[in-house]
């Protein structure tokens, strides 16, 4: 019996990277430890930009077809995947993000990390784009997947309100994701350290999903109130579906002699970002998971998050600074009493390998009525 897990995702290591980086050599271990042939299914860029991936490169397969555009990759899972696995001998699938599930398709385990399709109509560019993708990525899954794994209760309480029907509540499992970073094993490296106490801003430059501008205002509110002269410091990349926006977004930060824009840096200078910062800011509504938040913690950081992300307690525990991100001077006195109180309670939240444990349960589930 082999399974094969299917880690892709498109552009620099961000969210989804972060995720397939910290569970896949865990899972592979306890999956092993169980007698279960492993595959890897790899994304080309997946696998050029997760270390985790390239020390497994004696299971992993690159498949370039997962990198083509949506539509082409469509068709290519929808005419070729179930004689792709047959070849070579795949019996059971687990789709680790952005999962294309077909009824012909082995039985399959697919991942979801949120349901933004539903909740935000144009998140990608049109109503049309989005509708499309939530029939491919989400529909499909819930009605062709054997197992649905959510990330958080707030991911399974979103698709629950979405779509609740009996026979989805019997295939939903929420695992949630391991909160022990392994950013903190990082050496010490030299970065441009801020000259003054700084708030951090960590993961893609989407404006809007990530309610950038608001951090910006946030961090002006602090500065009126308060006698320190806070900075704000992002570090991130793009991709392709939110480039234009995070480029515009950039452009009027320019002018702010206290907000700087880092690009995307490797894991050991975010570490470094992580041990100097007096709290990281991460004010997306919609997450379901939510991975600066967990990384803070584990460097025993503030994390400051909107009080409509459900999905923050799961990730950052007492550590977390729950504000209106819509009332910026009301946030910033929470912000600065928070602060001044020093560093937060240590939280206590579940590793990694309790995750791929709980994954490899579920997996070895399906491998066992199916065998």
């Amino acid at each position: 019996m082999t399974v094969a897990i299917i880690a892709n995702y498109l552009g620099p290591k961000l969210g989804i990277g972060q995720y397939i980086d910290q569970l896949i050599q865990p899972l592979v271990k306890e999956l092993r430890s169980k007698s279960v042939d492993v595959l890897i299914l790899g994304s080309p860029n997946a696998v050029q930009q997760t270390p985790s991936l390239q020390r497994l490169s004696d299971i992993v397969r690159v498949v370039p077809q997962l990198d083509y555009s949506p539509a082409k990759r469509y068709l290519w899972f929808a005419a070729r995947f179930a004689r792709y696995c047959r070849q070579l001998g795949i019996d059971e699938v687990i789709w680790l993000s952005n999962p294309i599930v077909m009824p012909w398709h082995p039985p399959t385990i697919a991942v979801l990390h949120d349901v933004n399709e539903w909740k935000a109509g144009e998140k990608y560019g049109s109503r049309l784009k989005t509708m499309l993708r939530s029939f491919v990525y989400l529909d499909a899954s819930l009605n062709y997947a054997k197992k649905i794994v959510v990330v958080s209760q707030a991911t399974e309480r979103d698709l629950l309100y979405f779509r609740d029907k009996p026979s989805l509540r019997e295939k939903i499992r929420v695992i949630v994701n391991g909160a022990d970073s392994q950013l903190k094993g990082m050496p010490a490296v030299k970065i441009p350290y801020p000259r003054h106490p700084f708030i951090l801003s960590v993961g893609r430059i989407d404006p809007a999903s990530k309610r950038l501008p608001e951090a910006i205002r946030l961090v002006a509110a602090m500065r009126e109130l308060d006698t320190t002269a806070w900075e704000l410091h992002l570090v991130g990349g793009m991709n392709a579906s939110t480039q234009e926006s995070g480029e515009a977004f950039l452009e009027t930060i320019k002018p702010l002699p206290w907000a700087f824009y880092h690009g995307h840096v490797d894991d050991a200078v975010l570490a470094e970002w992580y041990r100097h910062t007096m709290a990281v800011v991460f004010l997306s509504d919609n997450e379901g998971f939510g991975f600066p938040i967990a990384e803070a913690a584990s460097f025993n950081r503030w994390a400051i998050v909107s009080h409509k992300n459900a999905a923050s307690t799961e990730a950052g525990s007492d550590a977390l600074i729950t504000v209106d991100a819509d009332q910026p001077k009301e946030a910033a006195v929470q912000v600065i009493r928070a602060l001044s109180q020093g560093a937060p309670p240590t939280v206590n939240l579940q590793s990694w390998t309790e995750t791929a444990a709980d994954y490899a349960d579920e997996i070895s589930k399906l491998v066992a009525a199916n065998y």
